[in-house]
This record gives structure tokens, sequence and C-alpha cells, in this order.
């Protein structure tokens, strides 16, 4: 089987929301998998020796944006959640907790944790905002404390952060696949015309 395109995300770019509801259909239209790996995207951006931060009407371009991208995609979206950025440790190290026991129930919780940050507005950083979602998918909820406490979650999460520096990743969603980088979810139907390309 060709390799899995690898997906590094975090839970605050809502960017990364977009794409996680558009990647696995591309994936699957090459015959292709995807490796799901958050990272932290505040320890990748202290990582850039040259980043400035955005000026003020990026940042109002970028909010309308991103509101407009999600109802393209037909997804509901809260332009500003709160708080925003949220503080995604947990949902993150929840994540990898699931992942090594069902990757794709791993991949359903992170979608579904996605909508309700920013389709809902509800702060994932609380643990009762992630319960209804790991109780729906067969997990007992004793999985969120569990994770606060995994180590090897921890380590995925470091890991997977510093494979994305190493690439120079600079922001989420960074989609890798056969050595090509592309950024955003608006590169999504590069990607996709990348491997018809290759076919």
């Amino acid at each position: 089987m060709a390799d899995p395109i690898v997906f590094y995300w975090d839970f605050p770019s809502p960017y990364a929301y977009i794409g996680a509801n558009e990647i696995e259909a591309v994936a699957a239209k090459h015959g292709r998998s995807v490796d799901w790996r958050p990272v932290s995207i505040g320890h990748l951006w202290k990582a850039i020796p040259d980043r400035t931060p955005f000026p003020k009407i990026k940042m109002d371009y970028m909010m309308h944006d991103w509101t407009r991208s999600a109802q393209l995609a037909g997804l509901p979206i809260v332009t500003t959640p709160d708080p925003f950025p949220t503080d995604a440790k947990l949902p993150r190290l929840l994540f990898y907790r699931l992942k090594a026991q069902d990757t794709a129930k791993a991949a359903a919780f992170a979608k579904a944790a996605f909508r309700q940050y920013w389709g809902e507005g509800k702060d994932i950083a609380k643990s009762e905002h992630l319960m209804g979602i790991v109780k729906a998918l067969g997990f007992p909820e004793s999985e969120i404390g569990a994770a606060a406490e995994d180590a090897a979650a921890r380590q995925a999460v470091l890991d997977a952060t510093a494979e994305a520096i190493a690439l120079k990743a600079f922001g989420t969603p960074t989609f890798v696949v056969d050595g090509e980088m592309f950024w955003g979810s608006d590169r999504i139907d590069h990607l996709d015309k990348w491997l018809s390309r290759k076919a």
C-alpha cells in the first residue's frame, strides 16, 4: 500500500478544522490513509527564528476568511471561540491515548472535538466538553483523566512537534506525502492534483 498522508494539526487552528474534514476523502481517492499527528502549534511557532506578530489588518482578514472558508466547506463555524486560542493540551493528549487503542476512533474524536470548539464554541480545554465525545465513541470517561497523566501521549505530542519543526512547517494544517509538503486547508486541492499527476 502507498505511504500515508501525514497530517500535522492542532485544535486552535480553524484551517486545521476544515482540513480535518476534507483530507480523508482525498486520501481515499488515491488509495492512501491519513496519519493524524497533532502538534503543539505554540511550540511550533516559537521554533520559527524570524517570526513576527500578525498585523491587525491581516488578523481581521483571516478571521473573515476562515469563517467564509468553513461556510464554503459546509461546516458550522464560530468566528472567535472563547477562549481563542484555547489550551489544547488535554485534547491532544487524549487524541494520542485513543490513537494507541483505535486509530479510526481517534480521528473521529479529533473531528468531533474540532466541531465542538470551532462549530459550537465550546472550550475543549475543559474535560466536561470532551466527556460526551469519549462516551459516544465507546470509551469510558476515565480515559480523559488517564490521558492527562499519559507519558506516552505526551511524548507523542513532543515527537510530532519536533518532526514538524524539522520539516520547516510553520503552521497547521501541514500535510506531507511522498516527501512533498502542503500547508493550509486550501492546498488540499493541490495535494489532490499532485497525487493525480503522479499516478
